[in-house]
C-alpha cells in the first residue's frame, strides 16, 4: 500500500515513571498530555483514550513483555502533516522536557492503517 498524505495516523504512547514519582506528579503529567490534545482538536479525529495497562500473562514462546507501565493512551491524528504539526507544537517540546526528566521509559509509536492485514 502507498502511503497518503490523508491517511489517519494513530499513536500508542506509554510512560513508565521512576519509581521516586509520586501518584499526584504521575497525574499531573498525563493530565498536561491529555490538556495539550485538548488544545488541538484540530488535529486529531477525537480525545486520547487510555488508562493504566492491565497485566494479562502471555503464554507465547519467544514473546517479551515489559511490565511496570504507569500510564497509557491511543489517539488518532487526522494525517501526517496533523502529526507533525502537534509534535512541533512549542508546548509539546515544552512538556517533554518537563516529563522525561520523571520517566524511565516511554513508549511512542505511531501507524497507519495498512490494507490486506486481516483487517
Amino acid at each position: 500500500m502507498v502511503e497518503s498524505s490523508a491517511d489517519p495516523v494513530t499513536r500508542i504512547a506509554c510512560f513508565k515513571f521512576l519509581p521516586t514519582v509520586t501518584p499526584e506528579q504521575k497525574g499531573n503529567r498525563t493530565r498536561a498530555f491529555l490538556d495539550l490534545y485538548a488544545q488541538h482538536t484540530d488535529l486529531i479525529l477525537g480525545m486520547p483514550k487510555g488508562g493504566k495497562p492491565v497485566h494479562t500473562p502471555l503464554a507465547l514462546t519467544g514473546v517479551k513483555r515489559e511490565s511496570g507501565w504507569d500510564a497509557g493512551f491511543i489517539v488518532t491524528f487526522k494525517n501526517d502533516a496533523a502529526r507533525k504539526a502537534f509534535d512541533a507544537e512549542p508546548g509539546h517540546d515544552t512538556l517533554k522536557k518537563e516529563t522525561d526528566p520523571l520517566l524511565e521509559q516511554v513508549f511512542v509509536y505511531d501507524f497507519i492503517e495498512e490494507k490486506n492485514l486481516g483487517w
